[in-house]
């Protein structure tokens, strides 16, 4: 009876093991059953990085920010140009709205601007100095 029993509980502990094991391994397919794998996105240890994922050395620049930040302000119109002093983390804006513009209109503006700055950037400090008017 002792031997019956020790046959048993060897017989479920090999069960308990096997069975969990059993799904390990297994790759997800697609419909027509090849496996799945994962794009060249840079995750994984893939070798073509993505600069776009901000893992990336580069993913953070001055000047890719700058060009941004002038790509967001044309969005508003009004503005005929930005100028951009950068201490990081401060960056201190001056606009110089175009002439055609009244000062409320010019106002409003500058608010809008600082808003869609702070947004859109939001690891740095805006700062909008005194705008100039264009002649």
């Amino acid at each position: 009876m002792f031997i019956r029993m020790r046959h048993l509980v060897l017989i479920v502990l090999i069960l308990l093991v096997c069975v969990p094991l059993s799904a390990c391994g297994t790759k997800p397919q697609d419909d027509e059953g090849r496996p799945t794998t994962y794009g060249h996105d840079g995750y994984m240890g893939l070798s073509n990085s993505n600069p776009g994922l901000p893992t990336n050395s580069a993913y953070f620049s001055y000047s890719s920010d700058i060009r941004f930040m002038h790509e967001k302000l044309n969005e508003i119109g009004g503005i005929k140009h930005a100028a951009f002093r950068i201490q990081d983390p401060d960056i201190y804006v001056t606009l110089t709205i175009r002439s055609d513009v009244t000062e409320n209109q010019a106002a409003g503006l500058v608010d809008r601007a600082h808003r869609v700055l702070a947004d859109n950037m939001p690891r740095y400090v805006i700062h909008m100095e005194p705008y100039e008017t264009a002649r």
